[in-house]
């Protein structure tokens, strides 16, 4: 099994849905879980290989999932990649 990376992301709790949506459209490259859905805490578990990609995705939808927000459980290192 492959080894996956966990990012703590806060996104726009309105916007939990659609970002799972949009991870699913990359067949088993990516999990989301929601952790506090009224906060818009969500984990994104990543293939380690595709972790460039979920930068290009979350940097493409920033702006219309919120990713914005920051919040001390979020990952420092993927918020400031972006």
């Amino acid at each position: 099994m492959a080894e996956l990376e966990k990012f703590t992301l806060r996104i726009d709790p309105s916007s939990v849905y659609f970002f799972r949506f949009i991870l699913e459209g990359y067949d088993n490259m990516f999990v989301l879980s929601t952790v506090d859905p009224r906060a818009g805490l969500v984990e994104v578990r990543a293939v380690k290989s595709s972790v460039k990609d979920l930068l290009l995705i979350l940097k493409s939808f920033k702006s219309i999932i919120g990713l914005d927000r920051m919040d001390s459980r979020c990952n420092a290192w993927i918020m400031q990649q972006l």
